[in-house]
């Protein structure tokens, strides 16, 4: 039997990940309400904090101009999206802060 690699293992997670959240999402863009034809699964908190890597939580779904591009993606605007969070996914984003060192808390 062939043993799986570390690297395999992870990349089949994060298959599982973006399944999830393309389930719970309906594969529709969480800012613009669209359904892209090819929909980007974007982590909340940076992928790199392994503890959130495969939370379904720290995941959306965005089309690839609010992930990427647009004025306001949380990759071009940090803070907008942050805000934007807030309002409109208060859940996610009170689940999301526990995870958050507490000197960033008071933004």
């Amino acid at each position: 039997m062939k043993i799986k690699s570390k690297k395999w293992i992870e990349r089949e997670k994060l298959k599982e990940w973006r399944k999830q959240v393309l389930l719970r999402d309906k594969g529709m863009c969480q800012i613009c309400k669209k359904k892209p034809n090819k929909p980007n699964c974007h982590h909340i908190i940076p992928e790199g904090v392994k503890e959130l890597r495969y939370d379904v939580m720290n995941g959306m779904v965005l089309c690839f101009h609010n992930h990427k591009v647009g004025i306001l993606s949380p990759h071009m605007h940090a803070l907008w999206f942050s805000r934007w969070l807030r309002k409109n996914k208060p859940e996610q984003y009170k689940y999301l802060m526990r995870f958050v060192s507490p000197s960033m808390k008071r933004i």
